[in-house]
């Protein structure tokens, strides 16, 4: 079973689907499902804006914020906090941007008066991440766009992996960009990348100079009124996530939320009382959680042995940390499910812990 933060794992309604037959993309009856799937992607980024579907990863939907938001030349700053904060900013000046690094230890909370002093008036934009997933931490979202709040400065979210899992609401949080991903929260196949845009970012995307062809928002904007997406989609895909927002929709995007936080904490509260666990860092994305580990067990070892011995599936450190690993609540996974897993990796970690004191 997949504990990883993306692809996670489908339900069987979910996965069936995709051996669905498929109606011609451009005919009415699939324009019809495209705009059933817009509304509901409206619900989740929690916008009156449109949100576009992009058939590519969760990179391309970055790179569609930076090409469409900002001119070669243009300084930006990105908080980096890990594997992805770091990213943002190697995406940014790879295009070309002037790039102000806030760089963060691990799983630390980020000094708001530093991010607020770092954009001045020349600062065309703010790259930030939801949650960063390669430690666990989720960043207080709300908190860094309401002290941004009045800047002439556009804010770009990397939810990728974040929205659908944490709260989020674009229009009420004042966020310019936000961006999303099929394979996540969402927990279908993978293939879009969602991105919405706010009115006053939906402005400057028509007045920038910067080359964009497949990934140019104002080719996607000018045709999903229609139900009409520019290139040829991952048609399985967006029935799929069609699909899961509508069942998103019917639940309340609340109680969903709140579902993917019981698990998480539940599962973190079983490693508080075992020794030589803990729970990394302290303020956690409901998506997922980091499990520090006891002295000698080392995170590939153990990762290796819950593949091998009982099927489940977790994710390498990208950070190259051995002392935590990651196990996502995204998908389609119980408490029951999770609580087994939290023993096998007791159990593991135990039996590694004694083959390292027997070699020593």
């Amino acid at each position: 079973m997949l504990f990883t933060p993306g692809p996670t794992e489908m339900d069987e309604e979910i996965r069936a689907i995709g051996a669905q037959p498929l109606p011609y993309f451009r005919a009415a009856e699939y324009c019809e499902r495209v705009q059933a799937l817009t509304d509901g992607l409206k619900y989740l980024f929690r916008t009156a804006e449109t949100p576009l579907t992009v058939t590519a990863s969760g990179t391309a939907g970055m790179e569609m914020a930076i090409v469409n938001l900002f001119n070669p030349g243009d300084r930006l700053v990105s908080v980096n906090g890990g594997t992805f904060g770091e990213k943002w900013g190697g995406m940014a000046r790879a295009l070309g941007m002037r790039v102000k690094e806030i760089a963060l230890p691990h799983g630390q909370d980020p000094d708001l008066s530093r991010i607020v002093e770092a954009v001045t008036t020349n600062t065309r934009g703010i790259l930030l991440t939801g949650h960063e997933t390669s430690t666990g931490y989720g960043y207080d979202i709300r908190a860094i766009l309401s002290a941004l709040a009045g800047r002439d400065c556009l804010t770009v979210v990397d939810g990728v992996s974040s929205i659908g899992a944490d709260p989020f609401a674009m229009d009420e949080w004042g966020c310019d960009c936000a961006i999303a991903c099929s394979q996540k929260a969402l927990a279908c196949m993978p293939g879009l990348v969602f991105v919405a845009f706010s009115e006053r970012a939906e402005r400057r995307l028509r007045e920038t100079r910067h080359h964009r062809s497949y990934l140019d928002a104002r080719t996607y904007l000018d045709n999903i009124d229609r139900g009409m997406l520019p290139f040829t989609p991952a048609m399985h895909a967006t029935f799929q996530v069609a699909r899961v927002l509508e069942k998103i929709r019917v639940d309340g995007l609340d109680r969903h939320l709140a579902a993917i936080a019981s698990r998480a904490s539940a599962f973190r509260a079983y490693f508080q009382g075992c020794a030589g666990f803990g729970v990394f860092p302290n303020r956690c994305s409901n998506a997922l959680s980091a499990i520090s580990l006891p002295e000698g067990v080392r995170a590939s070892d153990l990762v290796r042995a819950l593949q091998e011995k009982y099927g489940a599936t977790l994710p390498m450190n990208p950070t190259g940390a051995e002392h935590f690993i990651r196990i996502s609540h995204m998908g389609a996974q119980d408490q029951a499910t999770l609580a087994s897993l939290a023993e096998h990796i007791v159990d593991e970690a135990g039996r590694l812990a004694r083959r390292q004191q027997v070699r020593s």
